[in-house]
């Protein structure tokens, strides 16, 4: 039984008790009628809450012309004007209350939109910061790529006006490569170097991989648009996610990497890049401090979808890494 349907009850039998008590409608008009105090008392109270005061002015309104057809009602239509004041006092008091509570969920819902207005804007702020570092570093590769192509064409010319005879041509040549595959060299360490700082960069606001649990495992998964297509080049953002989850392990965890592809291409091919895949994440891990010997990577090509690859959305979600924390 309700709160509301008892108190209707409890009036109704006070007016029930008053009849069979014998009093007449003489002795009824001329007494004071508690009923009437005592939800006079319940809607004065009401209004003098100044969290409720302003709330339900229909319903009050209503609760005090019942009260006072009450207070005039005569002796055989007492118990229904009884009813009717308590049933319109209760409503205030609902209604007062249900109009503070939709006060105070509008309030939330506005704190709420502010919440995530602030978030979106951060998020636009970093993505803003990323496109930045990234077009920088393109720039500083172009650079680079044009300063190896003067080299090589200088190389070029004093390699045709060379007078030595064919044995120092041919050792000229030799040293010539392996100084162009030495700055080759040292330009992809720069270039990993640069990842792997803009990854510690990113990597104190970056947060681990979406995970789930599966027994006494935690199941993270890396999505497959962290590599670029046929790629195993890890972006700067997923490095910093996998640092963070790397920090967040601990050091007495075993770790397995399972890479996935889709459907597209060849079986072996799917399978090599899987590896590769596996071991840059694999990598990655490492660098952020976990033990060589508790961290494995294994490419599992197609052979292990989620969804269907019928359709781009259920290959985007085969094409994965998942790292088994155990």
């Amino acid at each position: 039984m309700s709160a509301r349907t008892g108190r209707v009850l409890l009036a109704c039998l006070l007016v029930a008790s008053a009849w069979m008590g014998g009093a007449s409608p003489a002795q009824g008009a001329t007494a004071a009628d508690p009923d009437l105090i005592r939800l006079s008392a319940v809607l004065d109270a009401l209004e003098s809450d100044p969290a409720l005061a302003d709330a339900a002015a229909l319903e009050r309104f209503k609760a005090r012309q019942a009260l006072a057809r009450l207070q005039s009602a005569r002796s055989r239509d007492r118990e229904h004007a009884l009813f009717l004041a308590a049933a319109w006092v209760e409503a205030a008091q609902d209604a007062a209350h249900a109009e503070v509570l939709l006060r105070q969920s509008a309030q939330l819902d506005r704190e709420r939109d502010q919440i995530m207005l602030e978030a979106s804007r951060r998020d636009a702020e970093m993505a803003r910061r990323e496109a930045d570092r990234l077009r920088l570093q393109s720039l500083a590769r172009e650079e680079e790529a044009q300063r190896l192509a003067q080299t090589m064409e200088l190389d070029r010319l004093a390699a045709e006006q060379s007078t030595a005879d064919v044995q120092a041509q041919a050792s000229q040549a030799l040293k010539l490569a392996e100084a162009r595959a030495r700055e080759t060299e040292l330009a992809r360490k720069e270039a990993e170097l640069a990842a792997a700082v803009a990854a510690d960069s990113l990597a104190a606001d970056a947060a681990p991989p979406p995970s789930r649990t599966a027994g006494n495992r935690t199941i993270y998964t890396l999505a497959g648009t962290v590599f670029n297509s046929g790629s195993s080049s890890l972006s700067a953002a997923a490095q910093a996610s996998l640092r963070r989850l790397a920090a967040a392990v601990g050091k007495k965890k075993s770790v397995r990497v399972e890479a996935h592809t889709d459907s597209q291409g060849g079986d072996a091919a799917n399978l090599v890049l899987s590896q590769r895949r596996a071991d840059a994440v694999r990598q990655v891990l490492l660098a952020g401090g976990l033990s060589a010997a508790r961290v494995t990577a294994t490419g599992k090509g197609e052979a292990d979808p989620v969804t269907d690859n019928g359709t781009a959305e259920g290959r985007a979600r085969n094409r994965r890494v998942e790292i088994v924390v155990e």
